[in-house]
């Protein structure tokens, strides 16, 4: 049975090369050879489309809706055989609609109990029947699990996100010919009017759950994941693994993911992402409410006893016991500028955490010590309120999440997939075995890293994470605020000491010109970045199984000397370290990224190596 298939790509995509680049290796990936599709017209006037351009089924106003700007709309592509597609619905990241012409006397039903079991038609499928032939449209995963950040923001109960939850599924097959309104109008607008926006929303559902900067950008990550590993089972690692997107993405495809992160507080956030979606939600909801009704009576226990009164119930908790640990709390605090932590959330913080301590289910244990994290940065921002108040907020909003998660999974049927971040260093990953991955996707912190532990410092301090934050901060690759011992490095340089990168002739003659050029500041520190990189490298190449592959995400930092900006190439650097190491080269993707400031990360590479 001859399948032809049209791809449709999101009309959220933010650049031309998206759908060129991104879009294309995801669906050679899965799907096989495709040609691109310029603008859907070219199609609609000839065979198989044309037959379904009749006044009751008219599908060009289906696939001319809400089109992409840019050079390409989509792609074609063809099968001799028609094969079970439901990967292609669940995994595909920059498709938002698959279109499949059949020449078939079958009833649609039965092709598409062989060729998509998990299926509801009218939600993610619809069919039109003309003549001899059958058009099946599919709404790809990859649209309601971005939507659903709007189902969020408008829900505020269970029964809300019931009922936006259907209405979202309804969407795209009833609402072709609805006006929405305004993107500018401030009052008023509707839920079907929040999914008619041409934005991309990056945090939806368990994206969400705390702040961090420098987030991987989610439908990329599934994409290179797509590309990397189009298989069904298997382990994907991001050995920089962040706040978890990459390995949130994997879930959602089905696949394992393993983390490493040397920033404790990240690697909670990566477990929490992955594992609380599959807390029952029944059970989640009233844990939450025990936990917060013995940190209510605690505090204001606490509070009652500081007046002078008296009361009859006394605590579990002997505030006397942690007094020591708040003081040295603030004493590590105090080391910082711009750390003022009101004394009365620090108190109630250590609180939370001994009634934490009584919390036996480890996914519950974790989801609230997050919250806990991201409560302490709420408050940080919002001076005057409770940390109680701001508490109960964020639980409330975090268990909707997972709520709405479990919702739209009632249909979406992503697997239960395992997940694990562990606290290490990706220099030396000991706790990966050698050849067990299948493949990686990951994006360094480049020689001048975003101050991550700056960034985390209260919530890191008050939750008792780090035990020594000098030494967390060295071992930090590419940490901008580690004064380097620059007379050892330039020792490494010069070739009085063992240098590890001695053999990538662009590293040192980059190093070189930045040290010549009155930057040694910088060439030390970038000398030290591409040291740490080596060694990740050598540890990427073990852990990954033979052909298996990988995709470094890595952009050219810009130093100004003199009266100009010199390019440091990382992704040529990197590209020739891998190969020293034992990659071969697969593929490179280069991007302009959106920023103006001179002097920033302006260009970004993806780099791809095969073991």
């Amino acid at each position: 049975m001859k399948a032809t298939f049209f791809f449709k790509i999101f009309n959220n995509v933010k650049s031309d090369h998206e759908p060129i680049d991104f879009a294309r290796i995801e669906l050679e990936a899965l799907f096989g050879e495709i040609t691109p599709i310029n603008n859907f017209m070219d199609y609609i006037i000839k065979k198989p489309l044309k037959i379904f351009t009749s006044d009751e089924i008219r599908i060009q106003d289906i696939l001319t809706y809400e089109l992409p700007y840019g050079s390409i709309q989509g792609y074609y592509g063809e099968k001799e055989e028609l094969k079970d597609i439901t990967k292609l619905v669940k995994r595909l990241a920059y498709t938002r609609e698959i279109f499949l012409v059949v020449e078939s006397t079958n009833k649609p039903e039965a092709i598409l109990n062989e060729i998509f079991k998990e299926v509801t038609i009218g939600k993610n499928v619809q069919f039109f029947v003309k003549e001899s032939f059958v058009l099946f449209r599919f709404i790809t995963n990859q649209f309601f699990l971005e939507k659903s950040e709007y189902v969020s923001k408008l829900s505020r109960t269970e029964e809300e996100i019931d009922s936006n939850v259907n209405t979202l599924f309804s969407h795209l097959m009833q609402n072709l010919q609805r006006i929405p309104a305004s993107t500018t109008l401030a009052i008023g607008k509707q839920l079907e009017d929040w999914f008619t926006i041409r934005e991309e929303p990056s945090l939806y559902l368990n994206h969400y759950m705390h702040a961090y900067k420098g987030k991987f950008h989610p439908k990329m990550t599934r994409a290179l994941v797509n590309y990397v590993y189009p298989e069904d089972n298997g382990v994907i690692l991001d050995n920089f693994a962040g706040s978890g997107t990459a390995l949130v993405e994997a879930n959602y495809l089905g696949l394992d993911a393993l983390g490493v992160e040397i920033n404790p507080l990240s690697a909670l956030m990566c477990n929490v992402k992955c594992n609380s979606v599959k807390i029952p939600t029944k059970k989640l909801k009233k844990e939450i409410s025990l936990f917060i009704k013995k940190l209510a009576d605690e505090i204001n226990f606490l509070g009652s006893i500081q007046k002078g009164q008296q009361l009859l119930v006394g605590s579990s908790i002997d505030i006397s016991k942690i007094n020591d640990s708040i003081e040295k709390a603030k004493e590590e605090l105090a080391k910082r500028k711009g750390n003022n932590v009101p004394d009365e959330m620090i108190r109630d913080v250590f609180i939370a955490r001994e009634i934490l301590k009584s919390v036996e289910d480890k996914d519950v244990h974790d989801f609230l010590l997050l919250s806990i994290s991201g409560s302490i940065s709420d408050g940080l921002r919002r001076r005057k309120a409770n940390f109680i108040e701001i508490f109960k907020a964020r639980l409330s909003k975090l268990y909707r999440r997972l709520y709405l998660y479990q919702k739209l999974n009632e249909q979406l049927k992503i697997n239960n997939s395992k997940a694990n971040c562990f606290v290490s260093d990706t220099r030396e990953m000991t706790v990966i075995e050698s050849d067990s991955v299948d493949g990686i996707v990951n994006s360094p912190p480049y020689s001048t890293a975003i101050d991550y532990i700056g960034n985390d410092y209260p919530q890191l301090v008050l939750l008792g994470m780090v035990e020594s934050f000098n030494e967390l901060e060295k071992n930090m690759m590419g940490n901008p605020r580690v004064n380097f011992d620059r007379k050892e490095i330039q020792k490494i340089i010069d070739g009085e000491l063992e240098n590890p990168i001695k053999d990538s002739a662009t590293a040192m003659k980059f190093v070189k010109i930045l040290i010549n050029e009155g930057r040694a500041d910088v060439g030390h520190r970038s000398f030290n970045f591409f040291s740490d990189m080596y060694f990740t490298l050598k540890e990427m190449y073990r852990v990954l199984k033979k052909n298996a592959k990988c995709a470094i995400v890595i952009g050219n930092n810009h130093y100004k000397i003199n009266e100009h900006y010199e390019e440091i190439p990382n992704d040529d650097i990197l590209l020739e370290m891998g190969k020293s190491i034992g990659f071969k080269e697969d593929m490179l993707i280069k991007r302009d990224l959106h920023k103006t400031q001179v002097g920033n990360i302006r260009r970004e590479t993806i780099l791809f190596l095969q073991k």
